[in-house]
Parts: structure tokens; sequence; C-alpha cells
């Protein structure tokens, strides 16, 4: 019974140890990047659905319940009052267009709310100001590690300098939201989108 190995036998082991220690570490890298690629690609379109969600509400939580283009704080230079002509028309705006909510015992009926949730459901633009920033490295659930920062804001910007208006309280014309995904605190992808506060069309139609 042979004891030991021949050369040729310890040659060959030695190619084969050599062929897997060259090639298992790369194929773990190229594991490793693809399912960077995927959890990136994953992001981004969490990121657009994210936007597609939002856009589509209505621009303000009154919207919800009245068509009207609604009175703000701070209008700049889209008034919306009594002393236009028509009244409570937008100026430039079209009668029968879109009208702005009317004064009612000297206060507008529907005012643009703050930033931020008025009920626990999410029902306008504004209910996904989320600008969460978590430091301790999980989900808010706590249970596993994150795999990326998914964040939306939402905050008013000023209708004549394009600014983001930093008091929530103030409301404007314009809305900006901001969907952005970061992965090891670099940004994947940041999505911007401009709403404007134009009521709710109504179209009248007559049958032929």
């Amino acid at each position: 019974m042979r004891k030991a190995l021949t050369l040729i036998e310890l040659i060959f082991s030695m190619v084969i140890i050599g062929i897997v220690f060259t090639v298992i570490p790369k194929l773990i890298i190229s594991m490793n990047q693809s399912a960077q690629v995927t959890i990136k690609e994953e992001a981004m379109f969490n990121a657009v659905a994210m936007m597609g969600a939002i856009i589509n509400l209505p621009w303000d939580n009154n919207n919800t319940v009245n068509n009207q283009i609604l009175n703000v704080s701070n209008h700049n230079s889209y008034d919306c009052n009594a002393s236009n002509t028509p009244q409570y028309y937008r100026k430039g705006g079209f009668i029968g267009g879109r009208n702005c909510s009317a004064l009612t015992n000297g206060s507008f009926d529907f005012n643009a709310s703050s930033i931020g949730k008025e009920d626990a459901e999410y029902n306008d633009i504004d209910d996904y100001d989320r600008n969460i920033t978590e430091t301790n490295g999980t989900c808010s659930s706590g249970l596993r590690p994150k795999l990326y920062d998914l964040n939306t804001t939402v905050s008013y910007i000023d209708d004549d300098s394009k600014q983001p208006i930093t008091d929530n309280t103030k409301t404007t014309n314009t809305k900006m939201v901001h969907v952005v995904v970061k992965k090891d605190g670099k940004c994947i992808t940041d999505l911007n989108y401009t709403s404007y506060n134009l009521g709710n069309t109504k179209i009248n139609y007559r049958a032929w």
C-alpha cells in the first residue's frame, strides 16, 4: 500500500489549491458588488415610487375637502383676495376657472396648512414630510441593520425668490418635495418636485 503522494499528484494538488484560493475571493467580491448594485437599484426604485405617490396627492389637507385655491400667509405676488377683479379670483385667472377660497365673516374659509401630518392618514403632499435621521444604525423597527436611508422632506418656498421658508407655520403658494436616498452616508439619488397652490380643476361638460 502506497503511503505518500507522487510528485505529479503533489503538483496537481498545489495547482488546484492555488486555483481555489485565487478564484473564490474574486467570486465573493463579485457577489458583494452585485448585491450592492441590487441594493442601490432597489433604493432608486423606491425613491421614484415614493415621489410618484406624493405628487398624485392633493396639494394641501384642506384641498381634500375644498377644491379652491387656498389662502396663504405669505402670498407675495400671487394675491388672491377681495380686491381682485373679479373678486376671489387669482390675478390673470379666468372667470369660472380656479377661484380662491372666499371670505366669510372677515376670514378665509380655507387656509393652507402648516407642513406636517394633520391626522393619521397620508392624504396630502406635506404629510410625507419625515426628515428622519437615525443615528443608531438600525431601522425604525430596530430589528435589523438598515440597507439605505430613504428620506422625504416637504417645505414651503418663497414664491418669488424660490428659497425655502424655514418657519413651517408660514405658508406660501409653492411647496418643494425632496426625496433623497443615501447609503453609508453617500447620496445614491435625490429627486425634487415643485407643487403649486392651484386648487383642483372642475370641468363642466354638456351632453351632445
